[in-house]
């Protein structure tokens, strides 16, 4: 498997060439344990608030989080899935949490199973990032999966893709070291969820 170095850029190239089997193996419709948690995450923001999403893919929770009148600034760093979302009629950017600056700043940044795909030395530097990059008392609401360890699998998309497990107890300390306080928290039998206001 490549290393640490390449590892994003494997990953990336993984769903470059699976778009379609991703879209077609995702839920198309945001439910359940995740929709409880977006609905949190909202309850948390005026109306006018800026968001940001990190990920958006085929764009299902920037449509969802539209349907209650907030405006979404989509993005991925998978050409494929930005030349998707436009040609849908959406504004979306290439971006790449770990290369790329925040073109502005936010009063959401989203990231919806992204940051799973990040090294914990890689996670600490984007969530410093992101703290940078939201207004006073801007929110951060993200996903990652629950394990041990790390991982690389051709499940889903057909070319392997890097993940990173995290428990509870050492997703919290980072989120809270990298300069948050936690708001919200949850998780099923698969995922860690989180929602966090900036210091």
């Amino acid at each position: 498997m490549p290393n640490r170095t390449s590892a994003n850029d494997a990953t990336l190239a993984a769903y470059e060439n699976g778009v379609e089997a991703y879209v077609s193996g995702t839920p198309a419709e945001v439910a359940g344990f995740f929709k409880t948690w977006i609905d949190k995450t909202l309850s948390l923001l005026p109306k006018e608030a800026k968001i940001f999403e990190v990920g958006s893919a085929f764009g299902r929770d920037a449509k969802y989080m539209e349907s209650f009148g907030f405006s979404v600034q989509r993005s991925d760093a998978v050409q494929g899935f930005v030349d998707l979302l436009r040609e849908e009629g959406h504004s979306a950017q290439l971006f790449n949490a770990l290369t790329d600056p925040f073109p502005g700043t936010y009063d959401l940044i989203f990231a919806n199973a992204v940051f799973l795909h990040l090294n914990r030395d890689e996670l600490r530097s984007v969530l410093k990032k992101v703290q940078g990059s939201l207004n006073v008392q801007g929110i951060l609401s993200f996903s990652v999966k629950i394990g041990k360890g790390e991982e690389w699998t051709d499940a889903k998309v057909g070319s392997p893709r890097y993940f990173c497990y995290w428990n509870r107890q050492d997703l919290d300390g980072l989120v809270e070291e990298t300069g948050f306080h936690i708001l919200y928290k949850s998780q099923d039998d698969k995922f860690l969820n989180v929602i966090a206001r900036r210091f």
